[in-house]
């Protein structure tokens, strides 16, 4: 079960790259309508995945893959100057690929349903 320094920690790197991204990053592959999805932050708040979902297709999704591998280590800095904790996570990004899976799932049930 997840502590509430875990949930905090999430919260708080959610909100701030978020707004990195929007006001921070003038790389031309943040351009693209992102969505900062959730994030999990291991127990010692060590990591942090980030996963996030590009609205406008796989070449949009490639292109923001692309510009996350160039600035995570900005991004992490940025985030070290706003948090007043010892250790400042590593972060991963990770395409958010939830919704499509759920759809997918929703589907299979909808057939197996009609049948």
């Amino acid at each position: 079960m997840k502590g509430h320094r875990d949930r905090r920690m999430a919260d708080f790197i959610q909100e701030e790259i978020s707004q990195i991204i929007r006001e921070e990053i003038s790389d031309p592959a943040f351009k693209e309508m992102i969505t900062i999805s959730r994030v999990e932050v291991s127990p010692d708040l060590k990591h942090a995945r980030v996963y996030y979902q590009v609205h406008g297709g796989e070449e949009a999704e490639a292109l923001v893959a692309q510009g996350f591998k160039r600035a995570s280590s900005y991004i992490r800095r940025l985030i070290a100057k706003r948090l007043y904790t010892k250790f400042v996570p590593e972060i991963d990004f990770i395409p958010d690929k939830r919704t499509e899976e759920e759809a997918r799932l929703e589907e299979l049930f909808a057939r197996i349903r009609h049948e």
